[in-house]
């Protein structure tokens, strides 16, 4: 089954129905962010959920952002240099690499998949914007550690699945408001994916 990552949770309500329903629970530990929560949040929420906790960090220093909390993953949204892939080597952490839905990242994208087993996420180069699906649906052939991001909405997460990624990461697409969410749209997901799987 196509596993699911609901991201940018910030209130325990959220988090608590999201362990319900998806195999992920993405929290933004970094300030760029709307959806913004200081690390210690990751450890509260993990009295409440027994799912995986991605920490998902755009800017900082590797060492640092390994370090700032008790994440099963973090998730590095950013292009990393060739120095920063080779460091992550060295960590027993699990990682998440964003790679941007552009074809001038398909060498990135090679690089990534030769050194690491990490898992992908392919999404959208600007924030709200929907991501390339023809380019996604190359690199999940490539690689079967491919998720994909960038506009899934309870309406059109067909059109995601189809591509039969390894998992589906939603964010806006499950709000109410930056921050919170929308919990009859994380359920609508849950349902979609669960049919789909079914009828494939």
């Amino acid at each position: 089954m196509i596993k699911i990552k609901f991201c940018g949770i910030s209130h325990i309500e959220d988090a608590i129905l999201a362990s319900k329903l998806a195999d992920f629970l993405g929290v933004v530990t970094d300030p760029i962010s709307p959806r913004y929560v200081k690390p210690e949040f990751i450890n509260i929420v993990k009295r409440f959920v027994d799912k995986p906790i991605v920490n998902v960090k755009v800017n900082g220093d590797l060492r640092v952002i390994i370090n700032e909390s008790d994440a099963d993953y973090v998730q590095l949204h950013r292009v990393l240099s060739d120095n920063e892939i080779e460091e992550t080597l060295s960590y027993s952490k699990k990682f998440i690499f964003y790679v941007p839905a552009n074809e001038k990242f398909y060498s990135y994208f090679n690089t990534i998949i030769k050194k690491t087993n990490h898992l992908i996420l392919v999404d959208s180069e600007k924030k709200g914007e929907k991501v390339n699906l023809e380019f996604a649906k190359k690199l999940v052939k490539e690689y079967d550690k491919v998720g994909i991001g960038g506009g899934i909405t309870p309406d059109n997460v067909e059109e995601f699945l189809s591509l039969n990624p390894y998992w589906i990461d939603i964010s806006s697409g499950i709000e109410k408001y930056k921050t919170k969410k929308d919990q009859e749209k994380m359920i609508k997901i849950s349902e979609k994916v669960k049919k789909w799987t079914f009828i494939q």
